[in-house]
């Protein structure tokens, strides 16, 4: 069988293809055998940990590649910049296949708890506590005018001196116990005008629309004779004046209002009493 000339130019050219195949194959296989074999020879000088019959690392091993930079040493001057120390630590191979880290031995007794010293005992310190307070309250009623009305001074004035109230200094009458000796008074006498003393120099121009009387208990005389004294020096006050007997609020005084009145101030001696001296 002959062939034309195109067949056989095509022949050619894929036996070409092949030659040039092949010699390429033959150089890449040359040079995978040549770089296997750099590889075996780094692996065999690699020191292996644990292994004491390792050979010194080379002396290029301290250094390193870095392209551009060339090879750094560590007597490079990027050496600090560049290079990173790495800290190998051995471990213990055994049975030559498994390789284990060493380990500190570990105690599996319990350690004694560490010891605690005590404080020293402090001395309890009593703060001395205040004495409690005394129970204290202050009773005021009124005496109210008449609708209307008022009290004039000069008449409040013949009734309370004949009461036996006293004007003291700030302008108040006050009402001592019989005893000469005794300096506190019972109880007070004011008026509802402001400020509500009695001047000595307009007592007589004086109009007021009630009279307040106060106690402050406890007192010189003991808690219910001294309310007892407060109800019937304002009843004998609303009688001379003619006026009317109310509470602080200057509503009428009632009988229920005055049992309240009176269950307070048992209550005040009461507490009193139950106070240690």
């Amino acid at each position: 069988m002959e062939l034309d000339k195109t067949q056989l130019q095509w022949l050619l050219a894929g036996i070409g293809a092949v030659v040039v195949i092949l010699i390429y194959l033959w150089g890449i296989r040359s040079h995978l055998k040549e770089g296997i074999g750099n590889r075996r020879h780094r692996l065999s000088k690699e020191p292996v940990l644990g292994d004491t019959q390792a050979s010194p690392p080379d002396e290029e091993a301290d250094g390193h590649d870095f392209g551009e930079l060339g090879r750094i040493t560590p007597d490079h001057p990027l050496a600090d910049k560049v290079l990173v120390d790495v800290e190998i630590r051995p471990i213990n191979r055994q049975n030559s296949t498994t390789v284990v880290e060493a380990e500190a031995p570990v105690d599996d007794s319990e350690a004694p708890p560490p010891t605690t010293l005590a404080p020293p005992p402090q001395e309890s310190r009593q703060e001395p506590t205040a004495p409690p307070r005394s129970p204290k309250m202050t009773l005021v009623l009124t005496v109210m005018a008449s609708r209307h009305q008022l009290f004039h001074g000069p008449k409040i004035q013949v009734v309370a001196e004949a009461l036996r109230f006293r004007l003291n200094s700030e302008g108040l009458y006050e009402l001592f116990p019989e005893t000469e000796a005794a300096d506190v008074p019972i109880l007070g006498l004011a008026h509802l005008r402001k400020p509500g003393s009695f001047e000595p120099q307009t007592l007589q121009e004086l109009h007021t629309p009630g009279l307040l009387l106060f106690m402050k208990l406890p007192g010189p005389l003991g808690e219910m004779k001294a309310l007892d004294l407060l109800v019937i020096t304002a009843d004998q006050l609303a009688q001379r004046l003619g006026g009317l007997i109310c509470d602080e609020q200057r509503n009428r005084m009632t009988n229920q209002a005055l049992a309240r009145l009176r269950d307070e101030v048992a209550e005040l001696e009461r507490r009193r009493r139950a106070q240690p001296l």
